[in-house]
Order: C-alpha cells, then structure tokens, then sequence
C-alpha cells in the first residue's frame, strides 16, 4: 500500500501529463503500463488523493462545504459545455 505522499505524488505526475496535452499524456500513461501492468489503478488512485486534497484546501480556504464546491464545479462545468460544446 502506498503512502498518501506517494499517492498524491502519482497524481501530480497524471496530472502534469494531462495539462501538458495528449501527446505527453499518452506517452506518459504508455511509460506507466510498460513498467507496471496494473498502472491506471495507482493513476486513478493518485488522481482521486490529489483531487480530495484540493477539495479540502479550498474547503478550508473559502468556507464553503466540499459537497458545494464539487456542486459549484458540476453546474459550472455544464454551462461552459452548453455555451461552448467542448
């Protein structure tokens, strides 16, 4: 079992390689399956520590419950497809 300094540190890996386009994140999830062939379950794994640690620092930094800020993200995310189709 990995410690949640290794998982949040697999996240920001992910992370940095989604950001960084889908070229890179292809090479990079391609790099992770050739070392490990159970990989996109530590990714995932990385990615949901990660995320629950921004969740609870803007929940703490803004006052507002996590199940809010996670409501904010959906409603927002829905209307910029709406507005914009992507």
């Amino acid at each position: 079992m990995s410690s949640d300094y290794d998982r949040i540190r697999t996240g920001i890996e992910f992370m940095t390689a989604y950001v960084s386009g889908n070229e890179l994140l292809a090479a990079y999830v391609a790099e992770r399956r050739r070392e490990d062939p159970s990989a996109a379950e530590a990714l995932m794994d990385g990615t949901a520590a990660l995320c629950a640690l921004l969740l609870r620092k803007i929940a703490r930094e803004t006052g507002k419950p996590e199940h809010e800020i996670l409501q904010e993200l959906a409603r927002g995310t829905h209307r910029h497809e709406q507005q914009f189709g992507d």
